[in-house]
């Protein structure tokens, strides 16, 4: 049996990965089902270091390390909302911002903003 291990996502180098990756999709969709979510990401990021350093053989080679991680996000959504309107008037506070000023109040051309 061959040692040398092919570089794809197909061969068992990525054996590790492939179940990390079913694992997650698998407690994603129960989430979804369990929160009645609409919609998800399964997010995969591989990490790969090459370091050169002596080989049992004396000689010297790159040795490549494979780091994974798997994350999944479920959206939920909750809001809260509310509105304000009606009878303002937006006006510049002198000091770089904004006031509403209701319109039933007369402002003096002189008057300072609040």
């Amino acid at each position: 049996m061959s040692k040398i291990k092919p570089i794809n996502l197909e061969s068992d180098t990525f054996a590790l990965l492939k179940q990390d990756m079913t694992n997650e999709l698998n407690r994603m969709l129960r989430n979804m089902q369990r929160y009645k979510a609409e919609e998800a990401t399964l997010t995969v990021k591989v990490k790969v270091s090459i370091v050169d350093q002596e080989l049992d053989n004396g000689e010297q080679g790159d040795v490549p390390t494979f780091e994974h991680k798997v994350s999944t996000s479920v959206q939920i959504k909750q809001e809260s909302s509310g509105k304000l309107s009606g009878n303002y008037v937006l006006e510049e506070d002198g000091k770089g911002g904004f006031v509403i000023r209701p319109l039933s109040e007369q402002m003096d051309m002189l008057e300072e903003p609040v």
